[in-house]
């Protein structure tokens, strides 16, 4: 079966009701980023209804090469959905249930502790209230932290649990499989009761992502291949890209000085080496897949579709209301004020660093400077992808003006 094109999805904005006017405003954004040298190069994508209405490429994908809007990008943490729809998956085929124990599946977390300071400073633990569950995994609300979490009682501690026993959440590639990570991460004393804090966390990702392996039988990386990439034909996503295709990778470069990085700089990763590395043993699902905007655009409309593209069906639309619905209540993101569903933000209000599309939109960003958002109401979705590092704070103001422009422009 043939892959419809970029141009057989493509249609006149207004035919969908979308200002071709108001969409020229994106150009202009775009290109003033490029000319202030907030980023190096730029692709955005815009849809609705089903047809993408604007589809650009802005800059330098490397010194002198201009970006291309079939560039495959670093996806960073736009990796965690793909991740949430294929456990997802296994649910709707009885093969697991939301609500299990992770100890059903890794029986070390049935051992595991509760991190808390102690009167004299030091860290003391306490037994689980209850057991930690998928859900709590999916939610980020198991306990679990990320590594750098700072400023909160239990993640610093959390944080320093996992360094000591050599587990990196970032996106680098480890000569470890998801088994020897996770296994890892079990014998580690949580950072909170489960199901009382959000917090966000790769290894929480990592785990879930380690279920799935053990109960389908497969490495992550096939499972995804059969289930959900090669269905929707995704043909230029993966955790780590075929020689052939490294020309289309786009170098990574410094916030601010625009210079060109050959590693991240956190010490002893190579993180923008993943999609090259000839060490191929971890299948990060936190944040280690590549792909393109249009790949990605596939998937997004598949979750817009009600867990359906081209007339394959995915995940139900039970899934994907899981998916885009605010699951945790209060417990807000405590570094970008989000609500959240199964590894995915979802807009509630208007107090989020990412103002975003608009009420009920949902999606996630990475950390190289790529982002998401589905819109329900509006039948429409954005995809903006850049590559730059530290996580660049300097794309924010231009991500801003995208998520105001594209709203405006929406006719009905």
């Amino acid at each position: 079966m043939s892959i419809p094109t970029v141009k057989e999805f493509t249609t006149d904005p207004e035919s969908v009701g979308v200002s071709a006017r108001q969409l020229g405003h994106i150009d202009q954004a775009m290109e003033r980023a490029i000319e202030r040298k907030a980023l190096k190069g730029i692709v955005t994508l815009v849809a609705r209804h089903g047809r993408i209405v604007q589809f650009r490429a802005y800059g330098e994908a490397d010194q002198g090469v201009p970006m291309s809007t079939d560039a495959i990008f670093r996806l960073a943490s736009m990796s965690k959905t793909i991740g949430a729809v294929a456990m997802l998956q296994l649910a709707e085929q009885g093969r697991l249930s939301l609500t299990d124990p992770v100890a059903d599946y890794i029986p070390a977390f049935a051992d595991l502790e509760v991190l808390q300071p102690g009167p004299d400073g030091r860290p003391a633990t306490q037994p689980l209230d209850r057991p930690v569950t998928i859900h709590d995994l999916l939610t980020m609300t198991a306990g679990t932290a990320r590594v750098g979490a700072a400023g909160r009682p239990g993640a610093e501690l959390y944080s320093d649990g996992l360094r000591a026993k050599g587990v990196c959440d970032t996106m680098h590639p480890l000569d470890e499989t998801l088994e020897e990570i996770v296994a890892k991460v079990a014998t580690v004393p949580l950072a909170a009761q489960p199901g009382t804090r959000f917090e966000y966390s790769n290894v929480a990702v990592l785990t879930a992502g380690r279920i799935i392996e053990l109960v389908s039988g497969q490495r992550l990386a096939d499972y995804l291949q059969e289930n959900i990439l090669d269905p929707l034909r995704m043909v230029d996503t993966a955790f780590f890209q075929p020689p052939q295709k490294w020309s289309r990778v786009p170098a990574v470069f410094e916030t601010g000085s625009l210079r060109r990085l050959d590693q991240l700089d956190v010490p002893g990763t190579d993180s923008t080496q993943v999609p090259f590395s000839p060490v191929q043993r971890f299948d990060n699902i936190a944040g280690g897949l590549s792909g393109s905007a249009y790949d990605y655009f596939r998937f997004a409309q598949m979750l817009l579709g009600g867990g359906q593209l081209d007339g394959v069906r995915i995940v139900s639309p039970n899934s994907v209301k899981l998916l885009s619905t605010n699951l945790v209540g209060d417990l807000r993101d405590n570094f970008f004020s989000h609500a959240w569903g199964y590894l995915a933000s979802v807009q509630v209000d208007y107090n989020a660093i990412y103002n975003y599309l608009g009420l009920g939109s949902y999606g996630w960003h990475g950390y190289w400077g790529t982002v998401y958002r589905i819109w329900p109401e509006k039948d429409a979705l954005v995809i903006f992808l850049t590559q730059g590092s530290p996580e660049p704070v300097a794309a924010w103001p231009t991500q801003r003006a995208f998520f105001s422009i594209v709203p405006a422009a929406l006719l009905d």
